[in-house]
């Protein structure tokens, strides 16, 4: 019997973006007419020798209760019918871990899992596909859900809160689609053609390295066996714990219980293998109209810090191209982190530097920094709640044109007068402290001082040290792997770290 069908987002329940061309696409039998209808708008188009049809509905406004049909002139085939459609505002939530970190895990998730139904809020995961024909066992993924759902706890803490942050203000549906996957580099999010050229080519030059370690035939074997592993109920429960959080002697016990279980090579089968999960994951949603993306990652690049403003602007601009869209792109600068598994934060100030680079210098992006939130033996802090409430501030001041308070202030000017350091910020009026230490130093001659004092005056935050000289000296905040920041603006957005040299 012929069939039509549609691209698997597509699905009852969804949402769909408000005030930009709809499309919508599938197969049918091939050369077919196939009519395609959201609500009083109808539009024909026809099926390709390869049975792919694509239609083009005029731009919406917000609404809620509305019904999808495709249907196919071919003899024998079945209109599909979507129901409960919202035409709202749909966000991208993309990234590694801390992005992809399940509802399950938040630290208030007991309170969260209570909250009120809201159904305006829609969201999305899409399926974790690692390599042609794979596709990771995660309940809940691939399908439209509600905060009712059995399966919502393992959809992204910080993009539902984004979500409940923004969706009452600006009173229309709000779809989340979560394209996200612990561990990954932002260049297993790009299209491999845009690095070939100097210095981020020098990811291609390590997944050709990488490679050349196996014959074919080896390196299938051995990656095949390993997700066999790496998708088994037993590890998954083996390792869940983990993300609840852990301290550090249980993490070294863990490692050594463990040790030598199967690891993915580097290499066609690997989730981090240049533009692999932007062509299986991300690539074909491209033509799904959205308002914009939500980003949390740069973990898994801090091994090339220097690049990462480069790489970060690369993905924004292909993605914005890909859609032939410059919507916003809002995202999380790197949390406060020591040692996690065998993980550390080396050059994770660096990355933060160049998150901050890109804010400053890429059009329509925001960074919400969260270094009053972090945990020295936990990659993934568990407040996630909040990182989505300072995402959803950028969205509503900087998209949705709200007055409000939405960035983090950042120092604009120092002076030094005597033992007297004044730095100044932008973003608040008045700076208060909250619980927590703020970790500021003060070197000069290669010498730290002695910080005798720490006030606050206005947007002005005021350091009194021992005796330094007329030398230059070098001041910084949380300028390290690991360190706290609790200084608050009116919102309670945390200063930005930051280092200079007067």
């Amino acid at each position: 019997m012929n069939t039509i069908s549609l691209f698997p987002i597509f699905q009852s329940g969804m949402v769909i973006q408000r005030d930009k061309p709809v499309r919508i696409w599938g197969n049918a039998p091939t050369g077919s007419i196939v009519t395609v209808s959201l609500n009083t708008y109808s539009v024909d188009t026809t099926a390709d020798e390869q049975g792919n049809f694509i239609a083009t509905l005029p731009a919406m406004q917000a609404a809620t209760g509305y019904t999808l049909t495709a249907s196919c002139h071919a003899e024998g085939t079945q209109p599909v019918v979507l129901s409960d459609i919202c035409i709202g505002d749909v966000w991208l939530a993309g990234g590694q871990s801390n992005m992809e970190f399940f509802l399950r895990y938040e630290k208030d998730w007991d309170t969260v899992k209570n909250y009120e139904v809201n159904p305006l809020i829609r969201v999305y995961n899409v399926p974790q596909t690692a390599f042609e024909g794979h596709r990771k066992p995660y309940p809940g993924y691939g399908r439209w859900m509600q905060s009712d759902d059995s399966d919502f706890e393992t959809f992204s803490a910080p993009a539902y809160s984004f979500a409940r942050t923004v969706q009452p203000e600006v009173g229309v549906p709000i779809g989340i689609i979560g394209c996200n996957w612990g561990g990954t580099t932002a260049t297993a999010w790009l299209d491999e053609s845009l690095l070939t050229k100097e210095p981020l080519n020098i990811y291609l030059k390590e997944y050709e390295d990488a490679c050349a370690l196996y014959s074919e035939e080896e390196m299938t074997r051995i990656s095949l066996d390993a997700w066999e592993f790496e998708d088994s109920p037993q590890h998954d429960m083996d390792f869940r714990p983990l993300l609840y959080g852990r301290d550090y002697e249980w993490q070294k016990q863990y490692m050594k219980e463990h040790d030598g279980e199967p690891v993915i090579p580097m290499g066609p089968y690997n989730i981090n293998r240049p533009g692999g999960l932007y062509h299986l994951m991300l690539e074909p949603l491209t033509a799904f109209a959205i308002k914009g993306a939500i980003w949390y990652q740069g973990e898994s690049d801090a091994g090339h810090p220097d690049m990462y403003d480069e790489l970060l602007s690369t993905l924004i601009g292909a993605w914005r191209e890909k859609w032939n869209d410059e919507f916003p792109f809002y995202f999380v600068q790197l949390a406060p982190f020591g040692i996690w598994l065998g993980c550390d934060s080396v050059n994770y100030e660096i990355v933060r530097d160049k998150q901050e680079k890109v804010s400053l210098t890429v059009p329509n992006t925001g960074m919400a920094s969260i270094m009053d939130i972090g945990a020295y033996e936990d990659i993934h802090p568990k407040q996630k709640m909040e990182v989505g409430r300072r995402l959803g501030l950028l969205a509503l001041g900087k998209t949705y044109g709200k007055d409000i308070l939405c960035e983090s202030p950042r120092m604009i000017k120092a002076d030094r007068n005597g033992n007297v350091i004044t730095l100044e910020f932008n973003n608040c009026d008045t700076l208060t402290f909250g619980e927590g230490n703020n970790d500021f130093s003060v070197i000069q001659s290669d010498t730290e001082k002695d910080i005798l004092d720490i006030s606050v005056s206005g947007n002005c935050i005021l350091l009194t040290t021992t005796d330094i000289e007329d030398d230059p000296l070098t001041v910084s905040l949380a300028y390290k792997g690991y360190a706290e920041i609790h200084i608050y603006n009116e919102a309670g957005l945390p200063v930005c770290p930051f280092k200079i040299t007067l």
